[in-house]
């Protein structure tokens, strides 16, 4: 089973954090994501599970370099996420199948979260550096949610989380953050709290 084990806090300086993260990790990507929450009646949101489509754009040419579709199962865990993740790639050219083929059995958009995400890894860390996220224009509501990072390890093996809890907030204590700084809520949260609103 695969596990992904999370913190995220949120970021208030982002150049002074940028400029941090860049003197000692390794940049994988940048890229623009597009990020549409699906749901059955809000079965799965009730149960603090997550079906989430993923595109991936380059953030120069604007092409389309990667599509997911992933199930996340509910999470636990104290100042750290951890959750149950599947995904599954898509090809780009069979997009608009998929989502028919969601349409069609009922699923429903809740929200589309767009993110500019810089992807770095630093001592067995993934960081994913998501400035100006923002809820796209979703039942006529657009609002900016922030900027976050996020340090995370994805792993298939069991871990103590303890550990991985202890690592991860060593690494964000570095770079300045408390506890105070975590965000305990999804982005799905987060928007579906702004389209209430």
């Amino acid at each position: 089973m695969f596990k992904e084990y999370e913190v995220k806090v949120v970021v208030r300086d982002v150049d002074k954090i940028s400029k941090m993260i860049k003197e000692n990790s390794l940049l994988l990507k940048k890229i623009i994501q597009f990020d549409t929450y699906y749901d059955y009646k809000k079965t799965l949101f009730l149960k603090d599970e997550h079906l989430r489509l993923r595109v991936e754009y380059d953030q120069d040419s604007r092409q389309v370099k990667h599509v997911e579709l992933t199930w996340k199962g509910p999470r636990h865990g104290k100042d750290i996420e951890i959750r149950e993740d599947i995904s599954i790639q898509i090809l780009p050219g069979d997009l608009k199948n998929l989502e028919r083929i969601l349409k069609r059995l009922g699923f429903e958009p809740l929200a589309v979260i767009k993110k500019i995400r810089e992807r770095y890894r630093v001592n067995n860390i993934e960081l994913e550096f998501d400035k100006n996220v923002e809820l796209v224009k979703t039942k006529d509501k657009s609002a900016f949610l922030g900027s976050f990072l996020q340090a995370s390890v994805e792993t298939s093996i069991e871990q103590d989380p303890r550990n991985i809890k202890n690592k991860l907030w060593r690494y964000l204590g570095k770079l300045g953050f408390k506890y105070s700084d975590w965000i305990g809520k999804s982005y799905i949260e987060l928007a579906l709290e702004k389209l209430e609103s």
